[in-house]
């Protein structure tokens, strides 16, 4: 099972970054390549599908399940449910955004998966990483200032 996780040191406090990190169908506002989002459902249980982007190196659909949902922890799991677009299975992720002090929050993407194609799990590796270093500085820009 290969897993990634990127830390990001933002300079906000942590319930401004939370706020938007928390949002379940806000994904498209700071992950570059992630549609309009839908989602079916409130809270734990729900599904969010979005488009991603062919310009991602990946077509289609994606949908996943919050799985668990923690606002005075802030942290919440989801996982990849149906058919995903990416030659992954078995993915989970977590988003953890911690107070750390003088205006400043950390926020932690990680997630565990499964390849199941044609790309390597050292290039997926690469991959979730740039995607998840990407993600987070969006989310920097956006709440920091």
């Amino acid at each position: 099972m290969a897993k990634v996780s990127v830390s990001k040191t933002i300079n906000a406090p942590a319930a401004k970054v939370w706020t938007m990190v928390s949002e379940w169908g806000g994904t498209h506002k700071w992950i570059p390549g992630v549609g309009p989002v839908s989602v079916e459902g409130d809270g734990v249980g729900s599904v969010r599908s979005a488009e991603l982007d062919p310009a991602t190196g990946f077509e289609g659909r994606i949908s996943e399940r919050l799985e668990a949902f923690d606002n005075s922890a802030m942290h919440f799991r989801y996982c990849v449910v149906g058919e995903s677009p990416m030659p992954i299975s078995d993915y989970v992720a977590e988003m953890k955004v911690v107070e750390s002090g003088d205006g400043q929050s950390e926020v932690t993407w990680s997630s565990t998966w499964e390849p199941s194609g044609d790309i390597s799990e050292a290039d997926l590796l690469t991959g979730f990483e740039g995607l998840y270093a990407l993600a987070l500085d969006n989310v920097a820009a956006a709440t920091e200032g």
